[in-house]
């Protein structure tokens, strides 16, 4: 191995070191947003132990005519009267904000509630996927990797000209 080519891997090694430390610190290194308030779907949190404070939680809509949230906490799930709510639909996926009344109620905030459509995330993990998808076979295409150097370098012919040349010729 060339001294070019352990100096290459030695500034990889350095930058893979520093990006690792870049994402360290930015989630270290801030303080942390402050919380609205307990969250309803958390282990141990019942909502009689919060009558009058201010909690955000989420769930799904089970019931519209009076709107019903249902969460969970991955072990346990429970129902929740939601008054003040937004127009929404069963099977709809809420975030509200809003505080807990002594009846088990939460009168929500209106401005601060989020309303999703169950497909809203798969489609964006779809989107994402195929985005990514498309950047690694441009690369693909336009440039190589030589392992004995350790470098990138554009191709002379990116790959679909080459295929698509072939084919012309043979066809």
């Amino acid at each position: 191995m060339s001294r070019a080519v352990g100096y290459r891997l030695v500034a990889l090694g350095v930058c893979v070191v520093l990006l690792s430390g870049a994402f360290v610190l930015a989630g270290a290194g801030y303080p942390a947003p402050t919380s609205p308030g307990p969250d309803l779907a958390e282990p141990d949190v019942t909502p009689a132990d919060l009558a009058g404070d201010h909690v955000e939680t989420g769930g799904v809509v089970i019931a519209t005519d009076p709107v019903i949230i249902e969460v969970t906490d991955g072990t346990t799930t429970q129902r929740l009267p939601v008054e003040n709510a937004p127009d929404v639909a069963v099977g709809q996926d809420v975030i509200v904000d809003g505080t807990l009344t002594t009846d088990g109620t939460l009168a929500a905030d209106r401005d601060r509630t989020v309303v999703r459509e169950p497909w809203e995330t798969t489609y964006m993990y779809a989107v994402s996927v195929l985005g990514a998808l498309f950047v690694a076979l441009r690369i693909a295409d336009g440039w190589r990797f030589d392992p004995e150097t350790v470098a990138f370098s554009p191709r002379d012919t990116p790959l679909h000209t080459r295929y698509l040349s072939e084919e012309e010729a043979s066809g």
